[in-house]
């Protein structure tokens, strides 16, 4: 889990170890589960990402509105880590900083 385990830095390193071995990055489907980790996949140009949109709320998931097709969802043109755009999670956030 790049995201929640050892963070994007650490999740390069295992990357360059892979490419070094001989694997490609499309060979990674990492766990996750949220947008994080989907933006990680898609910034690699990785193979995929294990992902439930119905489960883990309010963290899980993808941004409000997004369509799964096929089995492929497209990235927001939200910015920021992708949090930013499930307004559920975004207000437990909010809640913690006041």
């Amino acid at each position: 889990d790049p995201a929640l385990s050892y963070g994007l830095t650490e999740y390069l390193r295992v990357q360059q170890m892979l490419k070094d071995h001989g694997w490609s990055s499309r060979q990674c489907i990492p766990h996750g589960g949220h947008q994080f980790s989907l933006h990680i996949a898609a910034a690699l140009k990785l193979g995929g990402n294990e992902s439930y949109p119905g489960e883990f709320q309010p963290t899980g998931g993808f941004a409000d509105g997004a369509v799964v097709e096929n089995s492929q969802v497209g990235l927001t043109e939200i910015p920021g880590i992708g949090f930013e755009g499930k307004a559920a999670f975004y207000k437990v956030l909010r809640a913690l900083h006041h």
